[in-house]
């Protein structure tokens, strides 16, 4: 909990509840936005190596190891998944995320376990194309600037303490 901006823990007799200051919160829905840009160049880049070297083998190869290249492009959608699911649990934060100064912590103060992240990178990817964005208007309506799938999962993201 010590890696948390101004954030504090109160406790009341039944839960927990997170507090925080305004500019823990302060410019966090544009940041998110340009470090999602900068996850969407990462990943599009690292899925380019893995397709173009897939391809390059079925071609060294003469076709011999396409059977098995193929599952690579059959693979390659989870990629996101994966990356996103990584990050957030390894670090709190996406590559982009720690160049725009961002961090995500669970509504207990903690780093999201690998499971937690993976079900908010879910919900994401889930949520935001089935509504052609609109979803990430939620933003807007609460004074954390939480979005839907932070909401259902327990998750806020902040600036991070270290940048400031």
């Amino acid at each position: 909990m010590n890696k948390l901006p101004s954030l504090r823990l109160k406790n009341s007799k039944s839960t927990q509840k997170l507090e925080l200051n305004a500019l823990d919160v302060d410019g966090v829905p544009f940041n998110r936005v340009l470090a999602y840009l900068i996850d969407l160049i990462i990943l599009f880049v690292v899925g380019l190596a893995i397709g173009f070297a897939a391809f390059v083998l079925t071609l060294i190869s003469i076709g011999l190891l396409s059977p098995i290249t193929s599952i690579v492009f059959v693979l390659l959608p989870l990629l996101p998944l994966a990356y996103h699911s990584y990050f957030l649990s390894q670090q709190g934060a996406t590559p982009g995320m720690n160049a725009m100064g961002l961090k995500m912590f669970t509504m207990a103060g903690d780093t999201p376990t690998l499971f937690h992240a993976a079900l908010t990178t879910v919900i994401f990817y889930l949520s935001v194309p089935a509504t052609s964005f609109l979803i990430l208007l939620v933003v807007f309506f609460n004074k954390e600037r939480r979005t839907l799938h932070d909401l259902l999962t327990s998750t806020i993201v902040v600036n991070d303490a270290d940048e400031a």
